[in-house]
């Protein structure tokens, strides 16, 4: 009797032992809050842009700052629950802030989807993990708009995910990195040939959002102006709630 009270004692403890622990989804790990989207929630940035101009053959820098808040709800033309944005903007503190332009988040269960510019980005994929790779700018007809040809391509890819970054401003001790893109074209060194840079790269922070944006493309044709065409941004976050 004793022996098959101890068989059925252990086959209890060895069906619950390998009984598989089913996780809620809603509980999973999906890295949403590195892009948290509530009401309200706004981060301030400093901003630098260095201006190429071919025509004047110079180089103009500008400091500003950005200001971006998370405004009302709506849902989109797929019916999916969507944010607006609002950016806004000022030379510095001793400016007041003015309306600059609106851009619209929307986070499914699997990605993260941003409309700038009448533009669609996939700015982040769900789960957040390291290597991951997608193609955040397929949504963009790059192949049908000369404009937007440089677009076309990028190759995602998360880094540094749930690491330290410090983007000049503020220490944030949990950020995933996501590198867009890194095309060197032509031969920039020499003078005679031509060449392009597009780079970027953003850096999100856990509760926070967007924390460091860094995009440029220039084209330098030399049968035109010996001279790039184009532009650098950067963005360092200084300031949220």
């Amino acid at each position: 009797m004793k022996y098959i009270w101890s068989l059925t004692i252990v086959g209890l403890i060895f069906l619950t032992a390998c009984k598989k622990e089913i996780i809620p989804a809603d509980e999973v790990e999906l890295g949403k809050d590195y892009f948290p989207v509530m009401a309200g929630h706004y981060i301030e940035y400093d901003v630098d842009s260095i201006l190429y101009n071919d025509f004047t053959k110079t180089t103009d820098t500008f400091k500003l700052e950005f200001r971006d808040e998370i405004g009302e709800t709506y849902l989109d033309n797929e019916g999916r629950p969507s944010f607006v944005v609002n950016r806004f903007y000022r030379q510095d503190s001793t400016y007041a802030w003015e309306e600059n332009l609106t851009y619209y988040v929307t986070t499914t269960s699997f990605k993260l989807e941003v409309v700038e510019n009448n533009l669609r980005f996939l700015k982040l994929v769900f789960p957040v993990k390291l290597n991951t790779r997608w193609y955040g700018n397929s949504y963009i007809p790059a192949g049908f708009n000369v404009d937007l040809q440089w677009f076309q391509d990028w190759d995602y890819k998360y880094v540094n995910v749930s690491e330290p970054n410090n983007n000049g401003n503020i220490n944030f001790e949990n950020t995933v990195t996501v590198n867009q893109v890194d095309i060197t074209e032509g031969a920039p060194d020499e003078a005679n040939e031509y060449s392009a840079r597009t780079f970027a790269k953003e850096v999100y922070a856990k509760n926070v959002g967007l924390v460091y944006r860094e995009l440029t493309r220039w084209v330098y044709q030399p049968t035109v102006s010996k001279y790039k065409k184009g532009f650098t941004l950067i963005m360092r976050a200084k300031k949220y709630n």
